[in-house]
């Protein structure tokens, strides 16, 4: 296993881990922009 193997299996992991981490920060801005219009209706 060579350097280059490595750095690259760390790249293509942290791609998929990072899209994904980036698909639940998406979702909670969402759950927290539709709580907030609620929040503001409400008053």
């Amino acid at each position: 296993m060579s350097g280059s193997d490595w750095g690259h299996n760390m790249m293509s992991g942290y791609g998929f881990s990072g899209t994904l981490l980036w698909l639940l920060i998406l979702v909670d801005l969402a759950l927290v922009g539709v709580w907030l219009l609620k929040q503001i209706q409400k008053k």
